[in-house]
């Protein structure tokens, strides 16, 4: 398991990250924010600021299917959990970032979680998590820049 907990800036205000966030949600949008997502499908109705996806990825030369949950509070936290998988990320693993006004149009973000990936030696869950982490953080900054208007 491989336990996060860090801060950080992102280089844009709250609004235009949060904007980011919330295309997430659309089944069509992630796979243009994230490549390696194959396809994305939200299975259940609104449930206060909860929302559950089916998503199919591939990753290093694999496909598998996770079921993630997210709770939302907008503008302030943003948690997804791991419910299911047949692969990659065990369920249970989860991420929770927590969002202030960092000044100067940017937004620092508190990161806390824990994640375990199946079938990877301990040793090198660290590392292949936090390269994936920065993976998702630069294709969130390059979805953001090209839509910027």
């Amino acid at each position: 398991m491989v336990r996060i907990s860090e801060e950080s800036v992102f280089p844009a205000d709250r609004g235009k990250l949060w904007k980011v966030l919330e295309s997430h949600f659309d089944d069509s949008v992630i796979l243009k924010i994230h490549p390696f997502m194959i396809s994305s499908k939200r299975i259940n109705k609104e449930e206060k600021n909860a929302l559950i996806f089916e998503r199919v990825v591939r990753n290093f030369g694999r496909t598998f299917s996770v079921t993630t949950k997210y709770d939302v509070t907008p503008m302030e936290t943003f948690r997804w959990e791991i419910t299911a998988s047949t692969g990659g990320v065990a369920p249970g693993s989860y991420m929770e970032n927590t969002y202030s006004d960092a000044g100067s149009g940017k937004t620092k973000l508190v990161t806390k979680g824990e994640l375990t990936l199946r079938g990877v030696p301990g040793f090198l869950q660290g590392w292949i998590v936090r390269r994936t982490l920065n993976q998702w953080d630069n294709q969130d900054l390059g979805y953001l820049r090209r839509t910027q208007t």
